[in-house]
Order: C-alpha cells, then sequence, then structure tokens
C-alpha cells in the first residue's frame, strides 16, 4: 500500500507545474475506503487513458519524463490484490485524479 501512494504522488508531482497543487483525500464509504490524489498538472489526453494502466504504456507527452511506465500498473494490481479499484478522471490542461477504492476489510485480504 505504501508503493501505491507513493506511486500516485510522484505521478502528481512529476505532472504538476511549480505553483500548481496536489491533494490526497482519504475518506470513508459504508463499505470502501477511498484514496483520491488529485493534481492540477498537465492532465491526460482522452485516446492515453484507456491505455494508462498498461504495462510499459507511456503517453507521448511523457516521455520526456523519468520513468518507464510501470507505475500505474502497479496502482492497478495492488489496488485489485486487496479487492479494490482504481479510477481516473482527467482534462488536459486541467489536471488528473485518481481515486482507490478498497473495501473496509482489505486488512484481512
Amino acid at each position: 500500500l505504501q508503493r501505491l501512494v507513493a506511486n500516485l504522488l510522484d505521478n502528481a508531482i512529476k505532472y504538476t507545474n511549480p505553483g500548481g497543487k496536489v491533494s490526497l483525500i482519504l475518506s470513508r464509504t459504508e463499505d470502501s475506503v477511498l484514496l483520491r490524489v488529485a493534481d492540477t498538472g498537465c492532465g491526460i489526453n482522452p485516446e492515453d487513458l484507456k491505455h494508462i494502466f498498461d504495462r510499459f504504456y507511456r503517453a507521448d507527452s511523457s516521455r520526456t519524463r523519468p520513468g518507464n511506465g510501470l507505475g500505474l500498473c502497479l496502482i492497478k494490481a495492488i489496488a485489485e490484490s486487496y479487492g479494490g479499484a482504481v479510477s481516473v478522471i482527467s482534462e488536459v490542461g486541467r489536471g488528473t485524479a485518481f481515486t482507490v477504492s478498497l473495501p473496509i476489510n482489505f486488512a484481512e485480504k
């Protein structure tokens, strides 16, 4: 779980320009724990959104920055290993928000 949070925060910081904002929000529903990491960064093109969780996938716009295309794949695998899921919303030029949902009893998995 530490790796999941670290990867989300690393990406948010990496793709947000100086003066931008990165937020981390932890909340709970009746049956889930939600972790939301949002930024005011460059955003992700709609064509790339369907591939961002694929192993080694890097959008053209991200190839000038450090990384190997495994971070989001790992985030998804970690969330799913606890019975959870990850979702994303993004708008080019306005930012991206990833939400990880884990069942309340995820620690029992």
